[in-house]
């Protein structure tokens, strides 16, 4: 059952009509218990939304199947303000649904027309929508293996589409429906856009531009450009991320705003390093970094477990059991060095005599009885600490000297020789090219290694290009890289500037902090923005 922008929000068995009022709706003036065509009986109004109704329908022509197999969902769009526009989108749907026959995207059967009435019939599914699964839920990540056969069923529903020219452009857990056996179904391509040149009716060619869901739009959607298969890339990624950790990657935020605030992204847990580098790729927040393709992106990021399709029954997808994070075997290694050497000292330092007995062996004044790893300090002797000694006459205190050097070399093992490796944190910057279209510059900032925190500190610099007139001037005093993380993102506000004679450059200044939080290395890099010859090329 299609989505049609929240239209289905309930499973089969139930209406989103209140009590008392089933055909209240405005949106759709058709009652239920209407028969069209003389063939489809309307049973019951599963979902209503802005562009669109879905019915259950009884098809009789279906009587001579078993009773599940004889209803079917119907489907009839708002009039709206223009009837051919209606139609047209109408044909477009179903043209996309019918080209798209794949067991992970919803079957479409018949377009009819009964009157004023202009509809198409497609499969009765009986389970519910993923965004349902993810509330009930309550927040929690879906079982590791369950979460994976949803991502691979859901890739290769998208990698179909694409492979045949389209786009869905508004992808998101309210359009893809979780059946009671498991099987994952796309919904709702009444937003489809094509993206081949390929023959289509003339009223199929010039369809309203879609910005999708603003938390699984892109940017570049977001900002009004006509969506391509990186913004579903995307949209895959935000609902692979979602369904793998239980939460959106960025708290539902719209893409630009995460752009904006630069939201960084925790790493889901039983990730490799492969596969943690695929999904952030296709996070990205602009689209050169998402220029993959579907199929190539989900086989860098599938888990090696998942080898074939295998589904879970609705019913039995349950929660992942969280589990206590492990120590690394190497800082367990660390740990436990540490504690053998600090527990070695303490013991030197606290029982010198202890410690001489144990190295040299027992004494001769030992009680025969006594276990002989026990000291027993003879009844003449006084301890330093009971009584003070008188000062030692010189030569008593050089042979008292030569005999404490002598047992501290006895008494004091050697340290063990650590060969430690002092390596310098290295920083270097990308600049992705900026071009007439673009409302920010990208910069990118990798690091050499990864075991700690690193802050740095950033700002631009005017130069031919105006603060204020070509760019937003940026001065943030201090950013952390985070551990574990190798790149991260800037991003400077770019102001449109078509009356630009020439290209026009201003700095952007990365400093590294050292230990006293002040600046230590600088890098200083252009940052080009195109003139007028550069728009006219670009056109």
């Amino acid at each position: 059952m299609p989505d049609l922008n929240n239209e289905l929000t309930v499973p089969l068995d139930q209406t989103l009509s209140a009590p008392g009022q089933p055909d209240s709706d405005p949106l759709c003036s058709i009652p239920v218990g209407r028969v069209l065509r003389d063939r489809y009986v309307l049973e019951a109004r599963l979902g209503s939304g802005g562009r669109g109704t879905v019915f259950k329908a009884l098809d009789r022509f279906r009587a001579t199947l078993p009773h599940a197999h004889q209803y079917v969902a119907l489907k009839v769009l708002h009039s709206g303000d223009s009837p051919e526009q209606t139609l047209a989108n109408l044909r477009l749907e179903f043209h996309c649904g019918q080209v798209l026959s794949h067991k992970n995207i919803v079957n479409v059967y018949e377009l009819d027309r009964d009157a004023e009435v202009v509809f198409f019939t497609m499969e009765l599914l009986e389970g519910e929508p993923l965004s349902d699964v993810l509330d009930r839920l309550g927040g929690a990540p879906i079982h590791d293996r369950q979460a994976w056969q949803l991502i691979e069923q859901l890739g290769a529903g998208l990698t179909h589409a694409h492979e045949r020219g389209i786009v869905h452009g508004d992808l998101k857990p309210r359009n893809i429906f979780i059946t009671r056996d498991g099987e994952l179904r796309i919904l709702d391509f009444g937003a489809a856009h094509r993206v081949m040149t390929q023959r289509l009716p003339p009223e199929h060619a010039d369809h309203s531009l879609n910005c999708g869901t603003p938390a699984y739009a892109s940017c570049e959607q977001l900002e009004g450009q006509r969506a391509d298969p990186r913004d579903d890339l995307y949209a895959l990624a935000c609902i692979s991320y979602e369904v793998l950790t239980g939460t959106h990657p960025f708290g539902s935020r719209p893409a630009t705003q995460a752009r904006d605030y630069r939201v960084s992204v925790t790493r889901p847990r039983g990730l490799t390093g492969r596969q943690w580098k695929a999904l952030q790729s296709g996070l990205s927040w602009h689209r050169g970094g998402r220029s993959i393709a579907v199929r190539l992106w989900m086989h860098r990021f599938m888990n090696e477990r998942v080898r074939q399709h295998s589904v879970t029954p609705l019913q039995e997808i349950t929660p992942a059991t969280r589990v206590r994070a492990k120590m690394p075997w190497r800082d367990a290694a660390v740990l436990s060095m540490v504690l053998i050497f600090t527990t070695a000292a303490v013991l030197v330092k606290l029982s010198p005599t202890f410690a001489k007995k144990a190295i040299n062996g027992p004494s001769p004044a030992l009680s025969p009885g006594l276990n002989a790893a026990i000291p027993v300090a003879p009844p003449t002797e006084r301890s330093a600490i009971d009584l003070p000694q008188p000062a030692p006459s010189a030569a008593a205190s050089k042979d008292s000297k030569d005999s404490k050097d002598s047992e501290d070399l006895t008494l004091r093992p050697s340290p063990p020789k650590v060969a430690v490796r002092r390596t310098a944190q290295t920083l270097t910057v990308d600049l992705s090219q900026v071009r007439s279209s673009d409302h920010f510059a990208e910069i990118r900032l990798r690091r050499s290694l990864l075991q700690k925190d690193v802050g740095f500190t950033w700002w631009t610099e005017p130069a031919t290009a105006k603060p204020n007139v070509d760019y937003l001037p940026e001065s943030v005093p201090s950013q952390t890289f985070p551990a574990g993380y190798r790149m991260t993102h800037l991003y400077v506000k770019l102001l449109p500037q078509l009356l630009r004679a020439q290209r026009s450059f201003f700095y952007i200044v990365i400093a590294q902090l050292g230990p006293d939080k002040e600046p230590a290395s600088v890098i200083r890099r252009q940052i080009w923005l195109p003139g007028a010859r550069n728009l006219q090329a670009q056109r």
